[in-house]
């Protein structure tokens, strides 16, 4: 395993930290409920160029396990809302997909529109997948991911790591590598306040979420990299607790 270090804007490097949205305070009725206390921005109107955006999500112990990184397991609910909100004013030229550590695995969605009828194949793999051992290497998925931007030429492509990035990939160093030389943009949704070193380099859009984080800090990290190229969105900060 990489020896992880602590997460803070001063071991940045040449990355870019995105806001971290974090209350203590948040209402219980909000973390235990799977309705949405939370609003995204203006998804604004279709990209006027082709686009892919690919997630990838980290089902190991260390994120699914009690008190693990992701200790209220919402991080796919979250997912699925961004994808819902984009998809509602979506278009056929913007893709979405979904792959998982353990892919190639039955909760793999191969690229399709952003649109309603597309959320029904993304829906399916935004769960842990059925025939998942919770793997905690990057590198099958991000195989995949590459095959996947090479079959797209003509798209703007964007991949969102969803993980805490505690890897055991019997080259670690090598896959973050591999990471930075993405063809694509690359956004790092960190689940956790620790990460390696290597994942802090080469530009890599990064986003903390902690245990401390709000409701809605993954959808929201999703929903800036699903806007990217869309005339007219925000981003917007989120709503105040009702």
């Amino acid at each position: 395993m990489i020896r992880p270090s602590r997460l803070s804007p001063g071991g940045l490097q040449a990355s870019h930290l995105l806001g971290l949205t974090g209350s203590a305070n948040a209402p219980a009725a909000a973390l235990e409920s799977d309705e949405v206390f939370y609003q995204l921005g203006d998804p604004g109107d279709p990209s006027p160029i082709p686009t892919l955006l690919i997630a990838v999500f980290d089902d190991s112990g260390s994120v699914t396990g009690r008190g693990g990184n992701d200790p209220l397991s919402k991080r796919y609910a979250e997912a699925e809302h961004a994808f819902q909100v984009v998809a509602g004013r979506g278009s056929p030229r913007e893709l979405g997909a979904v792959l998982h550590f353990d892919s190639p695995c039955r909760g793999d969605v191969a690229p399709v529109p952003l649109t309603r009828r597309g959320m029904t194949a993304l829906r399916r793999g935004l769960r842990f997948p059925t025939d998942a051992v919770g793997s905690s290497s990057l590198e099958s998925s991000l195989r995949q991911a590459t095959q996947l931007t090479e079959g797209y030429p003509g798209h703007a492509t964007t991949l969102v790591v969803l993980s805490d990035f505690l890897l055991l990939d019997t080259d670690p160093a090598q896959v973050l590598s591999d990471l930075v030389t993405f063809p694509g943009d690359v956004h790092a949704v960190v689940m956790g306040s620790q990460v390696p070193d290597g994942v802090l380099a080469g530009g890599i859009t990064v986003t903390p979420v902690t245990c401390d984080s709000r409701p809605g800090a993954v959808a929201e990290a999703l929903f800036s990299s699903l806007v990217t190229h869309r005339p007219d969105s925000s981003a917007a900060a989120f709503a105040e607790d009702p």
